[in-house]
């Protein structure tokens, strides 16, 4: 309670102990030996703190309109499964990240046709004046839906083709240096991917890796709904679909799996790196 009451934000309690005058002795004096005469109030703030802590997540379970803000997609109660489970050392982790990008051309794709369709509320988007964000689910396909205060709506596939990880709706937003353009920066790896629909003011373009691009679709509010022009279901499945580029545990080796490999005298044996193994093959303890 001494640290709360005399610490700045986010400062740690070792650098806290080091500026304070005087350090452990006079720390031992205040809380030992109540040399400012506060030891009761401290105690009883300790108390109050201690008597009204309760479990966020355990509340956020509980209650239904809370637990709905951790869905996956706003528009569905389905769930996609992005990346595989590798289970190790009876552990369960995801896959390794693919080595290879998803280098198809998104952005340059050519649709049969595009029909407008409801995908989601205004109040989705809404969720502080400068905007926001949410995912959805149409067939097998995740899209992200951005609002942009000053900018309007945007949305794009919500899987980053350069570790094909499904997270652009996480993504932070910012403005093109050059264009003012709206992009969206990838979470995970900071691939930064231009919003707009019109590909030829440069929508879908990764504005840093020239490699990679994204789909993007128009957008339109009406009323207190949000309508995406979309192709048909099938043929954004096909080129979009979550399990087409689902993360998979076998594109990768895994790079530790030799260092399991003990033989019955405790020897490791590396493999060849170029193999996909631990290092050099000469190394043998």
């Amino acid at each position: 309670m001494f640290y709360i009451r005399t610490g700045d934000r986010l400062q740690r309690t070792a650098r806290w102990l080091e500026s304070m005058e005087g350090g452990m002795k006079y720390l031992r004096q205040v809380i030992l030996e109540d040399k400012l005469g506060i030891c009761a109030d401290l105690e009883k703030q300790m108390g109050e703190l201690v008597g009204t802590w309760y479990d966020e997540w355990e509340v956020a379970v509980k209650d239904p309109i809370k637990r709905a803000q951790f869905k996956q997609f706003k528009n569905t109660d389905e769930r996609s499964e992005q990346i595989e489970l590798v289970r190790e050392r009876n552990q369960t982790r995801p896959a390794n990240w693919p080595k290879q990008s998803a280098l198809e051309d998104f952005r340059g794709y050519k649709w049969t046709s595009l029909e407008w369709e409801k995908v989601c509320k205004v109040s989705d988007l809404r969720h502080s004046a400068a905007g926001g964000s949410c995912a959805v689910k149409r067939g097998d396909t995740q899209l992200a839906v951005f609002y942009v205060e000053g900018k309007g709506y945007f949305a794009t596939q919500q899987m980053c083709p350069h570790k094909r990880a499904f997270v652009l709706s996480d993504g932070i937003i910012g403005d093109d240096p050059d264009s003012s353009a709206p992009f969206v920066s990838c979470p995970m790896h900071k691939r930064n991917y231009n919003l707009s629909a019109d590909k030829d003011a440069g929508g879908g373009k990764c504005l840093n890796d020239e490699a990679v691009s994204i789909a993007t679709f128009p957008v339109e509010a009406r009323g207190e709904e949000i309508w995406l022009r979309l192709p048909p279901e099938e043929e954004l499945d096909s080129l979009l679909g979550t399990k087409k580029w689902r993360v998979k545990k076998d594109e990768v080796p895994d790079k530790l799996s030799c260092l399991d490999k003990f033989t019955a005298k405790t020897k490791i044996k590396f493999s060849n790196a170029a193999e996909g193994g631990c290092g050099d093959t000469k190394l043998d303890w």
